[in-house]
């Protein structure tokens, strides 16, 4: 594993049955491309004994955990300088408990086909439900970090577009 500094961020293949209505949204946002990523992380601390530590948005509500996925094809940000903060980090334990549901991976890939759907933007753009790469990229942004710069509306970000800016 790579150097892991708080407020990097990870991309990871989890492999999991639950994974697929991720796969089929992205596949429909990421104009039929197929992905490996499915799901995204940050640290949020890196222990005295060097145990990586990670918020990871989950249906029932952000948390944060030990990394557990070193068995799974996943990609750091270090290296990449410009894409991370140590103040994402702290800004990342603000989303813990913030839910997400499944409509909201359809929400970005309706936004993306320009499916016509009241309120979508704001829904897409809300922090009260954050998909996993909504709340990297959000916690990025609260520290300051702009991570993309091609004019995308708020909370359009799924795991591929992380993998992607990283060259993963």
């Amino acid at each position: 594993m790579p150097t892991i500094q708080p407020g990097n961020w990870a991309v990871i293949n989890t492999g999991s049955d639950a994974t697929f209505p991720i796969t089929r949204a992205e596949f429909l946002a990421d104009g039929f491309k197929r992905t490996q990523w499915d799901h995204a992380v940050i640290c949020s601390e890196v222990t005295a004994d060097g145990t990586v530590v990670i918020v990871e948005a989950m249906s029932q509500g952000a948390r944060e955990v030990p990394w557990h996925y070193d068995d799974r094809p996943h990609a750091w940000s270090t290296g990449w300088g410009e894409f991370w903060s140590p103040l994402s980090a702290t800004a990342a334990r603000h989303y813990i408990g913030t839910p997400y549901n499944w409509p909201d991976y359809w929400y970005i890939a309706m936004y993306r086909q320009h499916i016509p759907w009241p309120g979508l933007k704001a829904k897409m753009a809300s922090t009260t439900h954050l998909i996993c790469s909504q709340l990297v990229d959000q916690a990025c942004k609260d520290a300051g970090i702009h991570l993309f710069s091609d004019g995308r509306a708020p909370g359009d970000v799924m795991p591929s577009d992380l993998g992607h800016l990283i060259g993963a």
